[in-house]
């Protein structure tokens, strides 16, 4: 008779499932992963080729010369004086017209489809004027008569040497203008380079 009224008391008390209880506490943190290994370092790249110093002082100069008459020299007055030339590098370009447009080349150079060769000097030591002078000379090395208005203009570029670099260094200038890839024979790669206008 017990186990009867055991087994209606277990029958009896089975019924249906409660709700469900509040959420317990969250539990411990496990522990954190392992940081992964720094791989090794590559090998460093070749240093490029220092370029001209971004500090340097770079003057352009315009001579105009609507008032030439031609000739086989053309004299003109240096931009930086006698004392401070050894200081500077300088480039030089003489602005012509060729079928209407405006073009430049270098001194020592020719001017497109030109018959002549022209080459330049300054008075190193002299603040006389003029201090420096274009002679103009055809293929054969004869002088040669440039006629009034082939030309319009005459730019100097003068170019200031780090003092590091020591005095009278322009060949290093010039060195490191091609290591750059700029054409020194090409006036609007030299402006562009320097930012000039």
């Amino acid at each position: 008779m017990a186990m009867l009224c055991m087994a209606m008391v277990l029958v009896s008390c089975s019924g249906e499932d409660g709700e469900q209880g509040p959420q317990g506490p969250a539990g411990a943190q496990g522990p954190a992963g392992a940081d992964g290994v720094d791989g090794i370092d590559g090998q460093n790249g070749t240093h490029g080729a220092d370029g001209v110093d971004g500090n340097a002082n770079v003057q352009s100069v315009k001579i105009n010369m609507d008032a030439w008459n031609g000739g086989e020299i053309f004299e003109f007055d240096m931009p930086i004086g006698s004392q401070m030339r050894s200081n500077y590098a300088f480039l030089f370009y003489l602005e012509y017209l060729i079928e209407g447009e405006v073009a430049m080349h270098s001194v020592p150079g020719a001017p497109i489809f030109g018959v002549f060769t022209t080459d330049v000097s300054f008075l190193a030591n002299s603040d006389v004027s003029p201090n420096g002078i274009i002679v103009f000379k055809d293929y054969q090395g004869a002088s040669f008569n440039v006629p009034p208005g082939f030309y319009l203009n005459f730019v100097i570029i003068a170019i200031e040497i780090n003092t590091m670099q020591g005095k009278g260094d322009s060949v290093d200038i010039m060195t490191k203008l091609k290591a750059a890839g700029v054409d020194t024979n090409d006036y609007n790669a030299v402006v562009a380079y320097f930012g000039l206008d």
